[in-house]
């Protein structure tokens, strides 16, 4: 008997799903899915979700999410991150000798993008440092 398509069901669990009613309906099947099923279902539980494809391909859910838990772990592009040691303390900027004197304007951004703008008069310069730490919680 074959099943109404589902709305909103991606066309390859659809092609999935099409592949099992008919290995289901014919009268030489096994006892047992064939081992090929069983790893496509499994990938596209990995994509998809256990849930999702354990529905639509009417399979038993601890079934399938064994066989996604067994499948090798994916290749994953290798990807620049910020190197995982202690952090500076301090962090020295250097300022040009035309800006001496003058009015400073700065801008400071951490990595989960809290961002501090200061713009200073030559007088206060100094309190720069303490002002950064206060922001971001740092013991001074």
């Amino acid at each position: 008997m074959a099943r109404r398509r589902r709305q909103g069901l991606p066309s390859e669990i659809e092609a999935l799903a099409q592949r099992l009613e008919m290995y289901r309906s014919s009268p030489q099947r096994q006892r047992r899915l064939p081992e090929s099923l069983w790893t496509q279902a499994a990938q596209l539980a990995r994509r998809y979700g256990v849930c999702q494809v354990q529905r639509a391909l009417r399979l038993h859910y601890y079934d399938l999410k064994q066989r996604v838990d067994s499948l090798p772990a994916p290749i994953r592009k290798a990807t620049l991150s910020v190197p995982q040691g202690p952090r500076p303390a301090f962090v020295e900027l250097g300022v040009p000798a035309s800006l001496v004197g003058s009015a400073t304007t700065l801008e400071v951004e951490d990595r989960t993008g809290k961002k501090l703008t200061v713009r200073l008069a030559a007088e206060h310069r100094g309190e720069l440092v303490a002002l950064a730490r206060a922001v971001w919680g740092c013991a001074p």
